[in-house]
């Protein structure tokens, strides 16, 4: 009777721990790091290329379950002013399936890169006493729900 009894408590336990695994909370979403590089093309005179790179840590499995229930990725661009910044361009969102959104191991990146002409939106500060131009992003992970979190970028600075 006792062998039964402990093979049937040592069931019960293992049937606790493989409940306890599947409804396991997702994480939530807390951390966002964002970097921008603007660089120059050397195959387009005259054209600058940008490169975003965006991360919200978390796990696979929680990664991409917020992309299936709506979770983006939204960034602006500022100029980096004393007293104000700027906006200069945006918003631009990555959803679930676009170019450069993944969840992977360790989260949700967005690796994208473009190139635009010189004199675009990145010239923030257009005038005669041009003395270079500072730009960064403001990313913004959105959850399906709404939820955000966002992070500024470094500032990088040239004339573009």
């Amino acid at each position: 009777m006792n062998r039964i009894l402990t093979r049937l408590a040592a069931a019960l336990v293992a049937a606790v721990g493989v409940v306890g695994l599947v409804t396991t909370p997702a994480q939530a979403a807390t951390e966002i790091t964002a970097n921008l590089e603007i660089g120059f093309n050397t195959g387009v005179p005259a054209a600058r290329t940008i490169t975003l790179s965006v991360h919200v840590p978390m796990n696979e499995y929680d990664a991409n379950g917020y992309l299936i229930h709506g979770g983006r990725i939204q960034v602006r661009f500022y100029g980096s002013d004393p007293g104000t910044d700027q906006f200069l361009h945006g918003p631009i969102t990555w959803y679930r399936g676009d170019h450069g959104l993944t969840a992977g191991p360790d989260g949700i990146r967005l690796e994208y890169s473009w190139e635009v002409p010189q004199g675009s939106f990145l010239n923030e500060d257009d005038g005669f006493a041009n003395k270079g131009d500072e730009v960064y992003i403001t990313a913004k992970f959105i959850d399906g729900d709404g939820g955000t979190i966002s992070d500024d970028s470094n500032i990088e600075e040239g004339l573009f």
